[in-house]
C-alpha cells in the first residue's frame, strides 16, 4: 500500500492507495506552529482499520518551503558569488552578492583563480552584519568547471554551516538563475529540516517505517533525506502534487484543459495539451526571481475556501489573506466559504453563523446579495488568472518550425477542478467561463493522490567539450579530462547510463529492470579551432521520467 500525504497551508490531506484504490483518506487542519500535530491527526485518522506494517512507501509533497518564501520568513544567506567580466548583476539576486575575484571562461577553463586566502577575513566582515551561518557560492559558468565554487566553499566552510553552490544545484547555463536557486536552496535550509524531523516524528507515532519520500517541483520524487541538500526543489510541490493528481484519476486527457486547484488559501492554475501538462521552459519563478528549478507551467491566486472578505467603503474585496477558519466553523471574519453555505452551495458547519458573519459586513445589503457579490469577486480574481496565464501560455517564444508551420494557441476547452473547495465553487465558475467542468469523485484529496503515485526521479547534465577532452557532470560532482566523446548521441548514451547508476545509488531503481529516462534537452555548437578543425561543446540533460506509477480509479 502507498500512503501519500500533503501538508497545505489550511488542510493535510493523508490517503491510502491500493493498487488502482483509494481505500482511506482523511483531511484534517494543518498546524502551522506544530506541523507533527496535524500530520499525526491524519495519519490516526487515515489508518483506522489498516495497519501500519502494510504501508510500503510514504510520499509527501507540502506548501511550507512555499509559503516561507512568499511570506518572506526565509532566513538570511550570505551570497558569494564570481562573476567574472560581463553585465552588472547588483540589482538581480534577493541580496547584494559579495564579489570575488575570479574568472572561468565559457570552455570551463579557470582564467584567474579566486584567491582564498584573505576570504575568510571578508567572510567575518559580511558575517558581522547579516548574523547568518547560511551562505551560498555561485560562479559564471560554473557549470563548465565548477572548481572556483569548491574552492570557495572549502575555504568558507569553517564560517558556516550551509553553502549551497549554484553548479551542484542545475547544470544548465544561466548564472543568474542558479545563483537564485543557490540563494534559496540555503535560506530554506532550515525550515525543511524542520519540516522533516515533523514528518519523521509523526510517523515514528504510527509505527511507520516504510521508505520515505517527497516530491519535487516537477513531479518527481526523491528520497526526503536527499532532498535535505537540495531542499529549494520542493518549492511548488503543492501544485506539482495536483497535476500528478489530475493525471492519476485521468482527468485532463482530452484538447485544452485549464486544471484548478481551489484550496482552503489559494487556487493553483495549470495548463493541459492533449492529456500532457505543460512545464516552464527555464525554471520556476520563485518570488519573482527566475530559478533553475524546473516546475510545471503552474500559477497560483489568492482566492481559497477561507480567503478573508473586507468591505471598505463599499470596495468589496475576497482574498488574498487568510486569518483563520470561516465564521462558520468558529472564525472570527467571514470568508468565501461562509458565502457560500450562504448560497447552499456549500453545507458545513454551523449555518447561522456563517449568515450572520455575512449579514454584519453590511447591514443595508441582504446577506443573500451580499454572499453573491462577495462570490461573484471571487470568480473575477480566478478568471483574470485564468486569463493571465492562457496569454502568458501563447506568448512563449516559439523555438520549432513545427510550431510555426502547425500553430496550437491554447484555447480552453474544459475546467477540471479538484480541492476542498471544488464541489461548491466549481460549478459556478464552469458557468462564468461558459466552459463544461469535471470533478473527479476524489477532488478533495487529489493532491495526496499525486503525491502517492508519484514517480521516482532525478536528473543530471552533461557537458563535453571535445578539443579539451572534458566531460562535466556537475549534479554528481564528476570532472572527467580525459574523455573521447565526439558526438551528442554518445554523450546521451553516456548521460544514460550515468543516470541509472545514480538511480541505483540513490535507492531510486530497486530491480534490474531498466528505468524509464526521457532526454530534456540537448545542445550540440560547432566550434572552428584554427580554421582547420572542427570541435564541438555538447550538452545533454536527462531525467527519470516523471509522472505516475499507476492510475487511481476515482
Amino acid at each position: 500500500m502507498l500512503l501519500g500525504i500533503d501538508v497545505g497551508g489550511t488542510f493535510t490531506d493523508a490517503v491510502i492507495i491500493d493498487g488502482a484504490n483509494v481505500v482511506s483518506w482523511a483531511k484534517r487542519r494543518t498546524t502551522k506552529d506544530n506541523l507533527m500535530n496535524g500530520i499525526t491527526e491524519a495519519l490516526g485518522a487515515v489508518l483506522v482499520d489498516i495497519d501500519s506494517a502494510q504501508i510500503e512507501q510514504v510520499t509527501l509533497s507540502t506548501t511550507v518551503v512555499t509559503n516561507t518564501i512568499v511570506e518572506h520568513k526565509e532566513q538570511p544567506v550570505d551570497l558569494y558569488v564570481v562573476a567574472g567580466p560581463g553585465r552588472n548583476v547588483d540589482d538581480i539576486f534577493p541580496v547584494r552578492p559579495v564579489y570575488l575575484k575570479g574568472y572561468t571562461d565559457h570552455r570551463g577553463v579557470v582564467v584567474e583563480s579566486t584567491k582564498c586566502e584573505g576570504i575568510n577575513h571578508i567572510a567575518h566582515t559580511v558575517q558581522s552584519r547579516s548574523g547568518t551561518n547560511l551562505a551560498a557560492v555561485s560562479a559564471k559558468f560554473g557549470v563548465r568547471n565548477p572548481k572556483e565554487e569548491l574552492d570557495v566553499t572549502n575555504a568558507l566552510s569553517a564560517m558556516y554551516d550551509t553553502i549551497s553552490t549554484g553548479s551542484s544545484l542545475s547544470g544548465n547555463l544561466n548564472f543568474p538563475r542558479r545563483t537564485i536557486s543557490a540563494y534559496f536552496n540555503s535560506a530554506v535550509t532550515d525550515v525543511f529540516n524542520r519540516f522533516r524531523q515533523a514528518v519523521r516524528d509523526a510517523l515514528v507515532a504510527h509505527n511507520i517505517t516504510a521508505p520515505v519520500y517527497i516530491l519535487k517541483a516537477d513531479g518527481g520524487s526523491l528520497p526526503i533525506d536527499t532532498i535535505a541538500s537540495v531542499p529549494v526543489e520542493t518549492v511548488f510541490t503543492g501544485p506539482a502534487a495536483t497535476v500528478l493528481g489530475l493525471e492519476a484519476l485521468r482527468s485532463a486527457t482530452l484538447g485544452h484543459t485549464v486544471a484548478l486547484d481551489i484550496g482552503g488559501t489559494t487556487t493553483d492554475i495549470s495548463l493541459w495539451k492533449q492529456g500532457e501538462p505543460l512545464m516552464t521552459k527555464e525554471g520556476v519563478s520563485i518570488r519573482n526571481y527566475p530559478s533553475a528549478v524546473r516546475s510545471f507551467a503552474v500559477t497560483s491566486v489568492g482566492i481559497g475556501g477561507e480567503s478573508v472578505v473586507r468591505y471598505n467603503n463599499g470596495n468589496l474585496t475576497v482574498g488574498p489573506e487568510r486569518v483563520g477558519p470561516s465564521v462558520a466553523l468558529g472564525g472570527i471574519e467571514p470568508t468565501l466559504g461562509d458565502a457560500l453555505i450562504v448560497l447552499g452551495k456549500a453545507q458545513y458547519g454551523d449555518g447561522q453563523k456563517a449568515y450572520d458573519g455575512i449579514a454584519q459586513i453590511d447591514s443595508t445589503i441582504d446577506a443573500t446579495t451580499m454572499a453573491q457579490r462577495i462570490v461573484n469577486v471571487a470568480v473575477q480574481v480566478i478568471q483574470a488568472g485564468i486569463d493571465t496565464v492562457v496569454a502568458n501560455e501563447n506568448k512563449r517564444p516559439i523555438y520549432v518550425v513545427a510550431d510555426i508551420v502547425h500553430p496550437d494557441p491554447f484555447v480552453p476547452a474544459q475546467l477540471v477542478i479538484v480541492g476542498g473547495t471544488a464541489a461548491s465553487l466549481g460549478p459556478i465558475i464552469g458557468d462564468q467561463l461558459g466552459l463544461p467542468i469535471h470533478i473527479p469523485s476524489d477532488a478533495a484529496v487529489a493532491n495526496a493522490i499525486g503525491a502517492g503515485v508519484a514517480n521516482h526521479t532525478m536528473a543530471i547534465t552533461i557537458h563535453v567539450d571535445t578539443k579539451r577532452r572534458t566531460m562535466v557532470v556537475p549534479e554528481l560532482g564528476i570532472q572527467d579530462t580525459s574523455s573521447h566523446l565526439r558526438s551528442a548521441q554518445a554523450v546521451e548514451e553516456v548521460a544514460y547510463g550515468l543516470l541509472r547508476e545514480a538511480a541505483k545509488e540513490q535507492g531510486l531503481v530497486t530491480s534490474d529492470v531498466l528505468p524509464d529516462i526521457e532526454t530534456i534537452s540537448v545542445e550540440d555548437f560547432p566550434v572552428v579551432d584554427g580554421w582547420q578543425s572542427m570541435e564541438r561543446i555538447i550538452t545533454v540533460k536527462v531525467q527519470l521520467q516523471a509522472g505516475v506509477s499507476s492510475y487511481v480509479e476515482s
